[in-house]
């Protein structure tokens, strides 16, 4: 059966599908450790980090989407969905800084909601990057609109939910699969990235695709397209990007569009290849016991990554006794653990009761359901 009619066939009654990557929470918690390790200066290793958000993100939100398109969920419900698990965090997140802002203000004066009302009406919708399209930075943290630095990659998640969402109510009309779609926005994006040069940042989701596209074409590969052929393909046009963008990195590190690009595909590619290599194993891997807790840091991934930046002042007051009287590394690691330890609890209380349950498109009256098959689990990215 051809890729065409493979993708075409799941449009039918939904069937249980096979698209849970069970060691993808946990890499997901371990990806966030490091974005908060870079920030507390233990390793210089958050920006590589994030791009393996961005490749995990293509995967999880393709899985996603597929399992609506199977499901006939349209646009709306789509959206609403991500909305309700991505807002009320992200919301309460931007409450928690005001608060410290306040805590600041009371204790030196300084005003740090010296913020323009469109400043404010971009955080709250994650739209800072609008400013940027006017304005472009040489990085995306420099945005000047970002109450949070580390929001930055938040504006691109929330574009690609809604492009996703858009090839979602395009292949329900038109009846046909999503991938060609995404292929062609990531050659979109691959032109973009090679054409526009190094320091001109806007924002905009295709300045990034490449890297989303990398996990969703993953996705497809592994979970739509199981056909040797296909993979074969995919495998090869991965591997030819890497060894392309690694040449011209080590070689020609002065040229266009220059190293950041060329590194950040390097690291999006070769994650690319461990997350396929690894599928195998995957499953045996999240049930061995050190797994566990690597897992349980994957639940609390988001939350890790919304509080932790207002955390460092905190986190650093706290483990200053440590300094005089154990090695650095100890105090580091102490550091670290804290930080968890917060986001755990923003979680429980902040996160945890928005968390999306099954969805089921709900059957006519007439036509009650029976033995319908479990909702498979789907991450909710």
């Amino acid at each position: 059966m051809t890729l065409q009619s493979r993708l075409e066939a799941s449009s039918g009654p939904f069937r249980q599908p096979a698209y849970r990557y069970e060691m993808i929470d946990g890499l997901r918690g371990i990806a966030a450790a490091a974005v908060v390790a870079h920030h507390l200066g233990i390793a210089p290793v958050g920006h590589a980090a994030v791009m393996l958000f961005f490749v995990i993100s293509g995967y999880c939100i393709a899985a996603a989407a597929e399992t609506g398109r199977q499901r006939g969920m349209g646009f709306g419900t789509f959206m609403w969905r991500r909305a309700r698990r991505i807002f009320p965090p992200y919301l309460l997140a931007l409450a928690f800084f005001a608060l410290t802002r306040l805590v600041k203000l009371v204790a030196t004066g300084s005003n740090g909601f010296s913020h323009s009302w469109l400043d404010w009406l971009q955080n709250l919708t994650l739209t800072q990057w609008l400013t940027l399209l006017w304005h472009p930075v040489a990085d995306a943290p420099q945005n000047p609109t970002l109450f949070v630095a580390a929001f930055w990659s938040l504006n691109y998640e929330e574009q690609f939910y809604l492009v996703m969402a858009g090839l979602l109510a395009l292949s329900l009309w038109r009846r046909m699969p999503m991938w060609p779609a995404v292929l062609v926005l990531a050659f979109a994006g691959l032109v973009w990235n090679l054409v526009i040069p190094e320091g001109w940042i806007t924002g905009f989701f295709l300045e990034y695709w490449v890297h989303f596209a990398l996990g969703a074409l993953l996705f497809y590969a592994l979970c739509l397209a199981p056909s040797r052929s296909f993979r074969s393909v995919f495998v090869m046009s991965v591997l030819s990007l890497g060894a392309y963008s690694a040449v011209r990195l080590l070689l020609f590190p002065s040229s266009v569009p220059g190293p950041r690009v060329y590194g950040e595909f390097v690291v999006a590619c070769v994650f690319t290849l461990f997350l396929y290599s690894m599928r195998p194993l995957s499953a045996a891997v999240s049930r061995a016991w050190i797994w566990r807790p690597v897992a349980g840091l994957g639940a609390i991934a988001y939350s890790l990554y919304l509080v932790h930046q207002f955390n460092l002042t905190l986190v650093l007051e706290l483990t200053r006794p440590l300094e005089a009287c154990v090695i650095g590394s100890v105090r580091q690691a102490v550091m670290l653990a804290l930080e968890i330890a917060l986001a755990g609890l923003f979680w429980y209380f902040c996160e945890r009761p928005f968390l999306n349950r099954p969805w089921q498109k709900s059957a006519p009256p007439p036509a009650p359901v029976v033995n319908a098959p479990e909702q498979a689990h789907i991450y909710t990215h």
